[in-house]
C-alpha cells in the first residue's frame, strides 16, 4: 500500500542515533533530541510497521530520559551542540544531567500500554517504565486538594501555544514567546517544579490543562488494562482508582458549560482559561468520561464533518479560524489543518463509536499527506505556497494507528 511505504520512508529518514540506541525525530530538520512527545507518537506508528522497534523506541526513550524519581524528562539533547540550539530558542530547558527540567504528556506510556495489550509478559518492563512515570506525576505534580497534576510550563502541554494560554504568554510574535518562556524556565527551575512551592512565590504558569490531563488519563486506564493482562490485579486497581480520580476532577473542573468542552484552569488565579481547541476534545476519548457523559456532549457539538468549527471541508484545526482583522496570511494559518488535531479527534471519535466520522477524519489525513506531502500542517488551500520540501513531519503517519483502532473490537 502507498501510504504504508511512504511511513517507511519517512521513518527512516527521521532515524536518529544518540547515547547508543536509536530514535526518531518529528521533523526532517530537527536537532537530534531525544523526546517523550515526539517518541511516543513514533512508537504508535511504529507498532504497526515494526513492534520490535516500537519497543526500542520506548525503551531507548526511557533509558535516556527517565530519572531516578520516576519522571520523565521531556527530552534530551545527543550532544553539547543540540543542547545550544534548543536553548537558544526555548530559553533555560536543560539540567546539569542533559535532561530537560521539565516533562511532557504520558504519551509514551499510553504507547507502552497499547504495545503490552498486543505483545504480552515479553514488555513488562515497558509497562514498569510507564506505571513508574504515572506514579510519579500522581506524587510530583498534584498541588493540595486537587486530584488533577498542573503543568508549569506551556511546552509540558504538548501544544505549547494553545489558544487557551494567550491569557498568560505571547503566541504571535516568536521572539517575544521565547523570551517568556526564557523567563517561566526560569521561574518554575527556582520552584524547583514543585507545585505547592510555585503557588506560594506566585509563578505565573501554574495550570491544569485538559491535553496533558486527557493524555494522563488515557495513560492510566491503558496501564490499568495492560496489568490486568498481565494479571496484576493490585496495580491495575490502583491505576483504575487513579483514573476516575483524575476523570472526576477533569468532570468538574475543566468543563465549560457554554461551549461544552473542556478548558484549563488557571490555579494561581482560580480562574478557567476559555477557548475551543482541539486539546480540549481530547478527554472525551476516556471510557470513564464517555461513561459519565460531557465526553458525548463535547463530540456531539464539535466533531461533526465539515460543520463544527474545528472540522473544515479537508480536516481538523487546532482552533477555529478567526475572521475579524486579520490579513490573508494569517487566515491562512489559522485555518491550517493540523495532523495531531486530527488523530485527536479520531481517537474520541474511535472510543464514542463514531466509526463512519473516524473514518471519514483519517482518510481526510491520508489523502492530504499522499497529495501534499507529510508535513506538520496543511494550509486550507489546495497548495502550500511556502513549502519548499524541508517540512518533513511524523504527525501524518498517525493514519496507521488510526486504521488500527478502527478495526479493534
Amino acid at each position: 500500500m502507498d501510504f504504508e511505504r511512504r511511513c517507511r520512508e519517512l521513518l527512516a529518514a527521521l532515524r536518529r542515533e544518540a547515547h547508543g540506541a536509536p530514535f526518531h525525530v518529528s521533523e526532517r530538520g530537527a536537532p537530534s533530541v531525544v523526546s517523550s512527545w515526539d517518541s511516543g507518537h513514533a512508537a504508535l506508528v511504529l507498532r504497526h510497521l515494526d513492534p520490535a522497534a516500537a519497543a526500542a523506541e520506548l525503551r531507548a526513550l526511557y533509558a535516556a530520559c527517565q530519572r531516578d524519581d520516576g519522571l520523565v524528562a521531556s527530552e534530551r539533547a545527543a550532544g553539547p551542540k543540540e543542547r545550544a540550539e534548543r536553548q537558544a530558542v526555548l530559553g533555560p530547558l536543560f539540567a546539569e544531567d542533559g535532561r530537560s527540567i521539565l516533562i511532557s504528556p504520558p504519551i509514551a506510556a499510553y504507547a507502552a500500554a497499547r504495545l503490552v495489550a498486543a505483545g504480552g509478559a515479553a514488555l513488562r518492563d515497558l509497562l514498569e517504565n510507564a506505571t513508574r512515570e504515572l506514579d510519579a506525576i500522581w506524587g510530583r505534580r498534584l498541588p493540595p486538594d486537587t486530584s488533577l497534576p498542573v503543568i508549569l510550563h506551556p511546552l509540558e502541554s504538548g501544544y505549547a501555544r494553545s489558544a487557551l494560554f494567550e491569557s498568560l504568554i505571547e503566541l504571535e510574535s516568536d521572539e517575544e514567546w521565547r523570551d517568556e518562556s526564557a523567563t517561566l524556565l526560569r521561574s518554575a527551575s527556582a520552584c524547583q517544579l514543585d507545585p505547592e512551592r510555585a503557588l506560594r512565590a506566585g509563578h505565573a504558569f501554574v495550570i491544569e490543562d485538559p491535553l496533558f490531563c486527557g493524555w494522563l488519563l488515557l495513560a492510566l486506564e491503558a496501564c490499568s488494562q495492560a496489568w490486568e493482562k498481565l494479571g496484576d490485579t493490585n496495580t491495575c486497581l490502583k491505576l483504575r482508582i487513579r483514573s476516575e480520580m483524575i476523570a472526576e476532577g477533569v468532570a468538574s473542573r475543566l468543563w465549560w458549560e457554554e461551549q461544552e468542552l473542556y478548558v484549563a484552569w488557571n490555579r494561581g488565579r482560580q480562574s478557567a482559561l476559555r477557548g475551543v481547541s482541539a486539546g480540549g476534545l481530547l478527554p472525551a476519548a476516556s471510557r470513564t468520561l464517555l461513561e459519565e457523559g460531557t465526553a458525548k456532549r463535547a463530540i456531539d457539538r464539535h466533531l461533526r464533518p465539515a460543520i463544527s468549527a474545528l472540522w473544515g471541508a479537508r480536516g481538523v484545526s487546532q482552533a477555529p479560524p478567526r475572521r475579524e482583522g486579520l490579513d490573508e496570511r494569517e487566515l491562512a494559518a489559522d485555518d491550517a489543518i493540523s495532523p495531531l488535531a486530527v488523530y485527536w479527534a479520531h481517537l474520541v471519535l474511535a472510543r464514542a463509536d463514531r466509526s463512519a466520522d473516524a473514518r471519514v477524519a483519517r482518510s481526510q489525513l491520508e489523502e492530504l499527506a499522499l497529495e501534499r506531502g507529510f508535513r506538520s500542517r496543511y494550509a486550507p488551500g489546495a497548495e502550500d505556497p511556502e513549502a519548499d520540501g524541508s517540512d518533513v513531519a511524523l504527525w501524518p503517519a498517525l493514519a496507521l494507528e488510526m486504521r488500527a483502532s478502527e478495526d479493534a473490537p
